[in-house]
């Protein structure tokens, strides 16, 4: 009895209370299932796990989970994300007599995101994947008769069971190589020597995380899916999982670096080329899709490749702080984007370019706020996404012009300056079909007024976007976490 109380205890306090949540949200929606309650259980347990996130001070909760300095940024970013999306989309999923369900798959992700930015175990790492991936299949199948619906959920499933595979396949050769599941043990285990196994092994084991990314070449599926599934859902899976990925990818570069299991440049350069990959693809095919939300699609791509550019100049810290500083900027900027997604496309029937033309007369508070987040997914200034991009932009090339740099991280400083300027004409399609374009025969003349939930989202979003944007010293205060 008492391991058990010992173990529970070594559980980080605000992973406890968001497993607290997702149970009280069942119970709350077994209660009254067809009432919001669930929603506001779910809203109110992932405050309390915000608040909870302060208290964890320890660097090492368990030996399988870890609050280091990434894990404090990501742990709070997906829990703010979390609570904007309950709030944008509780309504819409009431309708349909399902948003306690809704709210669970939602806190799903969420819990199963927070266990792998704590990740310092195989174990605790595929079971958070696991987590984010049958909760992200559900939410992207959720509008009910939506063929369109049905189609990306099983997108989902289907590619995403192939990664997942893939993911545990490697693992399994890691445990056997190394005889360890913990990061450090296997990084110990594999300092002397570094078998070719072991490499295929890390490299079959990263294929779960560069498919959450989207990174190129398993960025296929995210286009066809992120078009079908309702906007919020997308909300969700296109921002909270991204925090998590990015802060157990930092930890896992922490470990295997100094381990000697690969060199600096050797590391830089095999993740410079995936991160060139992915931002040419994102900008050039983005030029001839005439959705805005494969339009977004392509975005996230193209923002993959820059995070994973910020990856490759790592053990600094200061790309630490650029790389905290870029998910930020990317989370607030693609949240308050589905959110007006959302509502125009709910209005419209669509969320193609030809079905968006001339919202801007029925809608122009949400196409206002939807502009200036694809503005700052472009880059422009004084918005945060322009900062993000000049802080890997400057990290890339500082790291691939050092001495024990990769050439191959300057280039891909190089691309991501050429592939911005080519990517903002996809953005400026979005934007000339809102406020330009002649309105589409048929659209609605007197559209539903958002609610009180989306409304906040979106000033929260615009706060974000324009506040980091206008104050610099962030990057520092980031680089004090590091």
């Amino acid at each position: 009895m008492n391991q058990v109380l010992h173990g529970w205890a070594m559980i980080p306090l605000a992973e406890l209370a968001m497993g607290g949540a997702v149970l009280a949200t069942l119970a709350a929606d077994m209660i009254r299932p067809a009432s919001r309650l669930a929603v506001h259980v779910a809203l109110l347990g992932t405050l309390v796990a915000l608040a909870c996130c302060f208290t964890d001070h320890a660097p090492h909760a368990s030996d399988m989970l870890v609050v280091d300095a990434m894990a404090r940024l990501a742990r709070p970013a997906i829990l703010a994300a979390t609570a904007l999306a309950l709030l944008a989309g509780s309504r819409d999923s009431s309708r349909h007599g399902d948003a306690g369900a809704w709210a669970t798959m939602v806190l799903g992700t969420a819990f199963g995101s927070m266990v792998v930015a704590c990740s310092s175990s195989l174990v605790t790492l595929w079971l958070g994947l696991e987590a984010i991936s049958l909760s992200s299949c559900v939410l992207a199948a959720w509008r009910v008769r939506d063929r369109r619906a049905a189609e990306a959920g099983m997108k989902l499933v289907l590619f995403g069971g192939i990664a997942s595979g893939l993911t545990l396949f490697g693992m399994s050769h890691l445990y056997g190589l190394s005889g360890q599941l913990g990061f450090g043990g296997i990084a110990t285990a594999l300092t002397s020597t570094v078998p070719t196994a072991a490499v295929g092994a890390l490299l079959l084991a990263s294929v779960g995380l560069a498919y959450k990314l989207s990174l190129v070449p398993f960025h296929f599926v995210a286009p066809d899916a992120w078009q079908g599934a309702p906007a919020t859902s997308v909300a969700v899976f296109a921002t909270v999982p991204k925090f998590a990925l990015v802060a157990v990818a930092v930890r896992l570069a922490d470990v295997l670096l100094p381990a000697g299991i690969a060199s600096h440049a050797a590391f830089g350069t095999a993740l410079a080329a995936v991160a060139i990959a992915s931002l040419l693809v994102a900008a050039l095919v983005a030029l001839v899709q005439r959705d805005a939300k494969r339009i977004l699609a392509f975005s996230s791509i193209g923002h993959a490749g820059s995070m994973v550019l910020a990856l490759a100049c790592l053990p600094d810290a200061s790309a630490k702080a650029a790389l905290a500083y870029y998910l930020l900027a990317y989370g607030a900027a693609t949240l308050g984007a589905f959110t007006c997604i959302e509502w125009l496309e709910r209005s419209r029937g669509s969320a193609s370019l030809a079905a968006l033309a001339g919202a801007v007369r029925t809608q122009p508070g949400v196409v206002v706020a939807l502009c200036l987040f694809l503005f700052s997914l472009m880059g422009v200034p004084p918005l945060a996404g322009f900062l993000a991009k000049w802080s890997v932009l400057r990290e890339a090339f500082e790291s691939g012009l050092a001495e024990a740099g990769s050439r191959t991280v300057a280039a891909g400083a190089l691309v991501l300056a050429l592939t911005t300027a080519v990517s903002a004409w996809s953005y400026l399609l979005v934007v000339r079909a809102v406020l330009l374009a002649p309105a589409a025969p048929g659209a609605e003349a007197a559209p539903e007024r958002p609610s009180a939930g989306p409304v906040a989202v979106l000033a929260a979003c615009v706060a974000a976007v324009v506040v980091l944007g206008l104050w610099p010293d962030a990057i520092g205060l980031l680089l004090g976490l590091t």
